[in-house]
């Protein structure tokens, strides 16, 4: 089996919500409930759900941007969240992030130079001419001109800016680099080109990408295995090919569904789900996902579905295929089942 280079388990982040000097806390927003999973090295490892689920907020509990509350990290064999102060940033230069606006992660008053060679001066790699002609090489790595290093991020368009950040993520030869919606607010035209570079840089670099989006079209061409999470909880792992050609989960089924068709002739059974997502404050106590389930059952909204391991590479948390006769699969240890699909 390929060597695990992230393995993430029940890790729980809870956000407080606003109180008054005259009143207790009203409660958490439950952006990551358990959660777990691991990612291999040299693969591409998706992580899709709609707007609110708690991707963005799962990927900076990662990379140690926000602390979590509960659970384990360990990172190329180190744990993660024990981590602080000079070993924390020490360690950083191993796993690196794409932010989702270009717009916003670049700081305007560095020239495109400074930007890129700011991780050389906080890690003190390189200097002088050294680090001149690394930045130089990087923005022609990312099909920049090594021409452009004097001039800033206002110069740029959306897509020659998440070039940048890309160049900045890679500076230091990471294992591991987090893409959060890396592509999401950039022109059609341009995604495909950002993809095909980030395609081209792991090939050539052996970097590993958690790679997380809400476009399924995306997912499914750059994953080699994916996880589709919904209101903080992770409901099915699998290999991107069987996740797209049976999935499981009611709402993998609907997020597929959707996925809009080059044919303009051809037909679609939509699945068009009703209701509202429930409050990550009050979620369910049962399935995540029964309130708006067209196959709910009565246990679905009493208990919560444990993971089951469909076959070696793909598990799904749903009491559908928890049958007396185990024909679906074992239900084993349920963050065992859920990390190691795959």
């Amino acid at each position: 089996m390929t060597e695990k280079l992230l393995e993430v388990k029940h890790v729980k982040k809870y956000f407080p919500l606003s109180k008054s000097a005259f009143s207790k806390n009203r409660g958490f927003v439950k952006a990551v409930d358990d959660v777990s999973f691991d990612v291999y090295k040299g693969e591409t490892f998706g992580l899709v759900g709609e707007s609110g689920c708690g991707k963005s907020t799962l990927s900076r509990v990662i990379m140690r941007l926000t602390d979590a509350d509960e659970g384990e990290m360990s990172f190329d064999g180190i744990d993660l969240l024990r981590l602080k102060g000079g070993a924390l940033r020490k360690k950083r230069k191993d796993f690196q992030m794409v932010f989702q606006k270009p717009f916003e992660s670049l700081n305007p008053r560095m020239t495109v130079g400074q930007i890129i060679g700011a991780p050389f001066d906080i890690h003190g790699v390189l200097a002088g001419a050294e680090k001149t002609k690394r930045v130089a090489e990087l923005l022609e790595l990312v099909g920049l001109s090594s021409q452009y290093v004097n001039r800033y991020p206002h110069e740029f368009s959306g897509g020659q800016r998440q070039r940048i950040g890309i160049a900045r993520a890679i500076a230091l030869n990471p294992k591991l680099v987090v893409c959060d919606e890396a592509v999401s607010a950039l022109d059609v035209s341009i995604q495909s080109q950002i993809l095909n570079l980030l395609d081209e840089l792991q090939k050539e670099l052996g970097l590993t990408y958690l790679f997380i989006s809400h476009n399924l079209a995306v997912v499914k061409h750059m994953s080699d295995r994916i996880a589709v999470m919904y209101l903080g909880k992770i409901v099915e792992i699998a290999d991107a090919e069987d996740l797209y050609a049976g999935a499981l989960h009611p709402y993998t089924r609907a997020l597929l569904s959707a996925i809009p068709l080059a044919d303009p002739d051809a037909k679609k059974n939509r699945i068009v789900l009703t209701g509202d997502v429930p409050s990550p404050v009050n979620p369910p106590a049962g399935c995540r996902f029964c309130t708006r389930c067209q196959d709910a059952m009565p246990i679905c909204s009493e208990t919560a579905p444990e993971f089951i391991r469909v076959n070696e590479r793909h598990a799904v948390a749903c009491h559908l295929y928890a049958d007396a006769d185990g024909a679906a699969g074992s239900t084993a240890g349920k963050s065992d089942v859920q990390a190691s699909a795959g």
